[in-house]
């Protein structure tokens, strides 16, 4: 492997397993189940297939479906290629590779390098050959490739020890999990929001990506990604919404008794409006809101990162945050007049009980003197 091409790429191998026995069929029998690369890097792509059949084939069929992500770097001849769309969600290369598939012979393919890019996240490349045409379409916005290289095969000396995922299933495909290591560290905010009762008070909640790289700003499987969650918000049980951002949506549950108090929700969602749009390191995406402290109540509510594995990064202890409502700590002036309101409450419903013990005292000893 070259120097180049190895640089950054980390290979975790899963167990090997044995190779497709004589009625399995034609099939993709090599693949890594896992690898570990850099954003940036270029990924070497080794394959392989075993002619499970009875018969002597003198062509295959050869797809190959890399996440919208990764691009195949090479442009084999005797191979077509599309770019992801709407309809077809992955960059395709289809191969007809040509010469004696001998049965019950095994061979050995070099499908050259996939290009990681730079803002990647962890993505999938899946495999699968045929003996029929019609098993691996060509898109009609296909090219073929330009190089004056063909992708050939060669017979391998053995079928056993070949390296592919289970469950080895005849005609599915083979699978490998892309994994993109240290790119990116996504977190949300901790919010600490001070006032007395009857105050209105102002949040700014967000979404961040906190680098070293960038990342995709494509959170969902949609064409258009303007609905992604990428926040979900729990309202502090002391706080009422005034005013919500417009890329924000609230629900309540009831409360079931004393135990189960009514609980506030909001989801909310990216602004980007395309799978292609990317977030640098440092930028954000905010969630203004305006609330009212109804009640003296320090219950913290929560913001966090909704649990999907487009959300996967090096730090996940700031995938979520605590909203928290600190009554004691409001202004001096709003907090001395809280105070001093409270107090002179309770001075007056202490002169009063003091008055009215003072009464009953009095009225007893005159009873007293009654009898």
């Amino acid at each position: 492997m070259p120097t180049a091409v190895a640089a950054g790429l980390l290979l975790s191998l899963g167990p090997a397993h044995p190779a497709a026995a004589e009625d399995d069929g034609l099939r993709f029998d090599e693949a890594i189940e896992r690898v570990t690369v850099s954003p940036g890097a270029a990924l070497y792509l080794s394959g392989g297939f075993t002619n499970g059949t009875d018969r002597m084939l003198d062509a295959v069929y050869l797809q190959v479906d890399f996440d919208s992500q990764f691009t195949p770097s090479d442009a084999f001849r005797n191979c077509w290629y599309s770019a992801a769309d709407t309809e077809v969600r992955v960059n395709r290369m289809v191969c007809r590779l040509e010469g004696a598939v001998r049965p019950g012979r095994s061979y050995d393919l070099y499908l050259g390098t996939a290009r990681i890019a730079g803002e990647a996240g962890n993505g999938r490349i899946s495999y699968r050959v045929s003996a029929e045409r019609g098993d691996v379409p060509i898109s009609p916005a296909a090219r073929r490739g330009s190089d004056v290289e063909t992708l050939a095969f060669t017979e391998r000396d053995s079928a056993e020890g070949r390296v592919r995922p289970a469950p080895a299933d005849p005609g599915s495909p083979v699978t490998t999990a892309v994994e993109v290591g240290g790119t990116h560290d996504l977190a949300v905010n901790e919010v600490t929001l001070r006032g007395r009762p009857g105050d209105v008070v102002k949040a700014d909640f967000f979404f961040v990506n906190k680098g070293p790289g960038a990342v995709r700003a494509s959170f969902d499987d949609e064409p258009d990604n303007d609905r992604a969650v990428v926040a979900e918000l729990t309202v502090p049980p002391a706080l009422k919404v005034v005013k919500a951002p417009r890329h924000c949506r609230g629900s309540r549950t009831k409360a079931t008794g004393d135990a189960t108090p009514s609980t506030t929700r909001y989801v909310c969602w990216q602004k980007r409006l395309y799978r292609e749009s990317v977030m640098s390191p440092g930028q954000f995406e905010h969630f203004p809101f305006t609330f009212r402290i109804d009640r003296a109540d320090g219950t913290p509510g929560r913001i966090a990162m909704p649990d999907r594995r487009e959300f996967k990064d090096d730090d996940p202890s700031d995938n979520s945050a605590a909203v928290k409502v600190d009554i004691a700590g409001a202004g001096s002036g709003s907090s001395t007049r809280w105070a001093a309101a409270s107090l002179l409450t309770a001075v007056l419903a202490l002169g009063g009980g003091a008055l009215w013990l003072r009464r009953r005292s009095s009225a007893a000893r005159t009873d007293g003197g009654g009898r």
